[in-house]
Order: structure tokens, then sequence, then C-alpha cells
């Protein structure tokens, strides 16, 4: 049982897929190896999602802030960070539920991949500028910058939108959140048209990003970040 809602870009597939993995393998009595679940549950999310980043497994197996690099079709975990997000950051995060998206992520990652395929330029300038984005937000987040960490995430948002995956509808939520002095980004793939799937959102005063949400009639929700990963109980 799960209280993750399904198929909105919060990475249930390689939950399913990490806990049934370590369950069989508790089961056959296989000495408890994160690195083999992980390895195991990424070969079980490339067959559903195609050619995934194995961000999702990794960080279901081994919990808190990952440091995440892939360097080849191989994973590898560079290090677990060795704190967690300040409180001052972390109560100001909200997800916004938009929706199941019309496609899934096979689907939008053979779409993307195409268009990289015509454009290099493109996917060199957009790779380029969120890793930039991601070595920018380790500092923001350790010190608990919230104005770094809005433009961060505001930025992050621009990029993707660049290559074309999210949808107008959500645009304008997100659009509404950065006038009210906030910023979102979509979770996963996205989508071209419609709902996105969940947004994360954050606010210095996440009631603003409520009535948002309840002015669009989208369910939203908490989430404990950095938590513990897979574990036997």
């Amino acid at each position: 049982e799960s209280e993750i809602p399904m198929g909105v870009h919060l990475g249930t597939s390689a939950g399913v897929a990490v806990i049934s993995i370590a369950a069989l393998l508790s089961f056959l009595k296989v000495k408890w190896d994160l690195d083999l679940i992980n390895k195991l549950a990424y070969a079980v999310e490339k067959i559903l999602q195609g050619n995934p980043s194995g961000a999702d497994n990794s960080t279901v197996v081994y919990g808190g802030l990952m440091w995440y690099r892939k360097e080849t079709t191989d994973l590898k975990i560079i290090h677990s960070l060795p704190f967690s997000i300040p409180s001052k950051l972390a109560r100001n995060f909200l997800l916004i539920n938009t929706g199941t998206p019309k496609v899934n992520t096979k689907q939008m990652i053979t779409e993307i991949t195409a268009l990289f395929d015509q454009k290099p330029k493109l996917k060199d300038k957009f790779l380029t500028l969120q890793e930039e984005l991601v070595r920018e937000l380790l500092p923001a987040i350790k010190n608990a910058d919230q104005k770094e960490v809005i433009r961060i995430i505001r930025q992050g948002e621009k990029n993707l939108e660049s290559i074309g995956v999210c949808s107008p509808e959500v645009k304008k939520i997100i659009r509404s959140i950065e006038d009210a002095g906030g910023a979102a980004k979509i979770c996963g793939a996205g989508a071209f048209d419609g709902p996105t799937g969940v947004l994360l959102c954050y606010h210095k005063n996440p009631s603003i990003i409520q009535n948002i949400a309840k002015l669009h009639n989208l369910d939203y929700f908490k989430a404990k970040l950095g938590v513990e990963g897979i574990r036997v109980e």
C-alpha cells in the first residue's frame, strides 16, 4: 500500500521495482546488498521506461539527498550528501497534482530523444544549463538561501519549457505561482499538452501555493524530503 499518487511522475514505478526486488531477495535469503537491489531495479526501469536516468530507483534505494551523475549506461552514485534540507526550506515545499499525463515516460523520452537527434546543439545547451543549475542548487540548499532556491527552480523550469515538455495549461499555473513570488517546476517527463503530473512548488508562504491549487481545483500535499531509503522492517 502507498499514499503516493500513481502515474504522475513521482517515481512510483521505481518504488515498486525496488521493493519487489528487495522482498524477493530477502525471501530467497540473498545477502542484503543495496547496490545489487539498485542494479536490478534499474534493469526493470529500463524495460518499463526505455532509457531512464536511474535517479528514481537510486533515490528509493539509498534515501537522503543524493548527488547523482550518470556517466555511462551504468549507474554511478557519486555520494550521499552529508546534510539534510534545512527546515527553513523544507517546510516551504509543496506538491501540486495537475493530473495523469496523456502519455507515459517512455513515450516522452522517445519524443525528446528524436528532438535532440535533430537538434544536437539544443541538447548540449539544455544539458549544460541543467547541470549548472544542479551545481548551484547544492550550496543554496545547504545555506538555506530561499532567494537562490527560487531562482534556480524558475530557471530549471524555463529550460524544461525550452524543449517543450511543459503543456500550455500547466505553464499558466506555474506563471501564477511565479507572479505570486514563488517557483514551480514539472517533475519527471512532463507532457506536451494537458496534465503533466506533479509540480514541485516553493514559496516562503506555502498557503499562497495552496490557494492557487484550490483556484485550479487541483490536489496539493506536502512530502518529507531527503528521508531514509529502503529498509527491512
